[in-house]
């Protein structure tokens, strides 16, 4: 009796698997799923997400860990910016509203991110200074490399100075 429901098991499953249109499981062997290779905004906000947690902890390496510098144009200066920018400040307070993401009309290789940010700085040079409040929408450029998806470009790029 345990046999013939065992063989009805595997035989109901088979059926399911067939009137469904899908393919038997093959376990490890079996290809996986092609990845979208379009900039998504899933993608987009993981790497804001990451940007965010670096200037917020002042890790520079987790910020800029968000951008492929050596892709950048004027990439070293931009990390010496932001290396000035970490000396100069404080505690940071980092929020931002991602307004758009789409892949770039001119260059589909490369994805295109608008966002709305809001900075809290706490400048370091005058202790009884207010924290300088920087707001501005960021065009954000992104490209995918062999470590995924990185950012190319950032403008403007003066929104990450002690500037106001």
């Amino acid at each position: 009796m345990l046999r013939k429901r065992l063989t009805c098991t595997v035989f109901c499953a088979a059926m399911s698997w067939i009137l469904l249109g899908t393919a038997w499981p093959q376990g490890k062997s079996a290809t996986p799923p092609a990845k979208d290779s379009s900039f998504t905004l899933a993608t987009a906000s993981h790497l804001l997400d990451q940007l965010t947690v670096g200037v917020v902890a002042h890790n520079q390496g987790k910020m800029l860990g968000a951008f492929d510098v050596s892709k950048m144009s004027d990439g070293p200066l931009f990390r010496q910016q932001v290396t000035n920018f970490f000396r100069q400040t404080g505690t940071i307070r980092f929020h931002f509203n991602i307004l758009e993401v789409a892949m770039d009309t001119t260059n589909p290789e490369k994805g295109i991110a608008e966002v709305a940010v809001q900075m809290d700085v706490e400048v370091l040079r005058e202790a009884i200074t207010p924290p300088l409040r920087k707001q501005a929408t960021l065009h954000f450029v992104a490209e995918s490399g062999p470590t995924g998806w990185k950012f190319t470009d950032v403008q403007p790029r003066t929104f990450f100075s002690t500037q106001p």
